[in-house]
């Protein structure tokens, strides 16, 4: 369980990070069309079609900051499933270390009372 949360952890920080990448691309175009425009001479159609375009890239790096925001809190919840998965199998360790050491203290004692007994028939045979 532990393996399969990590790597739902990992997809999800892959996934975020894609995220973060095509808006970071989007930005970039958008500054890009406020450079292109400053270094050149346009006429009015120019200037109309960058500025729907301009608008159309606003519109895309909301949408994409809110996928950003959903896909990282989509990373948390893994993030926080992984930890929850670490902590139940280090519980389950312990658990199972505890039973094993009363498993041993069991033997332990089994085999003692067996010698004790072993001893006690050794002497009352001797004394015969």
């Amino acid at each position: 369980m532990e393996n399969a949360a990590e790597h739902a952890l990992a997809l999800a920080r892959n996934e975020y990070n894609r995220r973060l990448t095509l808006l970071e691309d989007t930005r970039q175009c958008l500054e890009n069309t406020y450079k292109a425009a400053k270094n050149s001479d346009t006429d009015f159609f120019d200037v109309m079609s960058l500025s729907f375009y301009r608008a159309s890239l606003s519109e895309k790096i909301n949408s994409r900051e809110k996928d950003l925001n959903t896909a990282g809190m989509i990373v948390d919840n893994r993030r926080q499933e992984a930890v929850q998965a670490r902590r139940d199998r280090q519980i389950l360790e312990k658990l199972k270390d505890k039973h094993r050491q009363i498993f041993l203290r069991e033997e332990n004692a089994k085999e003692q009372k067996q010698v004790d007994e072993l001893a006690s028939y050794m002497f009352y045979r001797r004394d015969v």
